[in-house]
């Protein structure tokens, strides 16, 4: 009786159900979303396309500078060197000039310290014994040898602008 009764309940339920309301809306959520991604397939096959064509155009564009590119990647080369010289160069000035206020005894950097003091100071010599209890000899390092004074070498525009 109680199989009957489970049996009467479950087919009641079978009839209450419509599979025609259940599934038709999916079938068609799934047809809407199969369109839709058609759609978009032939979105993105376009977009392929023009941007083939695209980097075709650009691409060919760009390989036709590519002679300017070696050039101009020479010339920046060619001023990094200079670059590298001038900063070469400028240190050079730069210790020559430290050696000769050393020389001079240049402290003060007013215009009365930089043209009366050099005549006011006797000139140093150029060997010293240092203070260590050994009788070594420092060398103060001078722009003056043979009692004329030798100019940092520095690099001559001619040779890099024309």
């Amino acid at each position: 009786m109680v199989e009957k009764k489970a049996a009467e309940d479950y087919a009641k339920l079978f009839q209450s159900i419509s599979l025609d309301k259940e599934v038709n809306p999916i079938c068609m959520n799934i047809e809407d979303m199969l369109a839709r991604l058609d759609e978009l397939e032939t979105l993105l096959a376009n977009v392929k396309a023009e941007n083939n064509i695209i980097v075709d155009q650009y691409t060919n564009n760009i390989v036709g500078f590519a002679k300017e590119f070696r050039i101009l990647q020479e010339r920046i080369d060619k001023l990094e060197n200079f670059i590298d010289l001038v900063n070469n160069n400028v240190d050079e000035v730069e210790k020559s000039l430290d050696i000769a206020e050393n020389e001079l005894n240049i402290t003060d950097y007013s215009l009365k310290g930089l043209i009366f003091k050099p005549f006011l100071t006797k000139s140093k010599s150029s060997n010293t014994v240092s203070l260590d209890s050994s009788i070594e000899e420092t060398i103060i390092p001078s722009n003056i040898k043979n009692n004329e004074f030798h100019p940092t070498e520095i690099f001559k525009t001619d040779n890099y602008f024309k």
